[in-house]
């Protein structure tokens, strides 16, 4: 074999080695970027979670509520002195209409789509 033809194959295959290995190397460098932004993913919907959990508890009607009540302290909820009873006869009783309640048919039962709705959180 002659050395200039030696010297080709070995240069060839030298510079072929060098570009799988680079490739080699650029495929770990973005597997360890995705590992990475993934990692990034997860914390970020934790936060999220965390954070919207804080959201629902502060707009929930005990929150709501106790800071309402905490701002005036003029405001109680009622208590039996400030409640009204009205006394009035037997027969006046009986003239209210009172409404009946209402029997259902049993094949209802089967449509359950059609029954009151359910409010769901979003999640």
């Amino acid at each position: 074999m002659n050395l200039k033809v030696y010297f080709k194959v070995a240069s060839f295959v030298t510079i072929i080695a060098l570009l799988y290995i680079h490739m080699q190397m650029k495929i770990f460098e973005l597997s360890y970027n995705g590992k990475d932004k993934e990692k990034i993913i997860h914390e970020l919907n934790d936060s999220n979670g965390a954070l919207s959990h804080q959201i629902l508890t502060l707009k929930s009607a005990n929150n709501l509520g106790n800071q309402f009540l905490d701002k005036d302290n003029s405001l109680q909820f009622m208590d039996q002195e400030r409640v009204m009873t009205v006394r009035t006869s037997p027969g006046v009783m009986q003239h209210l209409d009172v409404p009946k309640p209402r029997e259902e048919n049993p094949v209802w039962n089967l449509f359950s789509f059609l029954g009151a709705q359910e409010a769901k959180a979003w999640e």
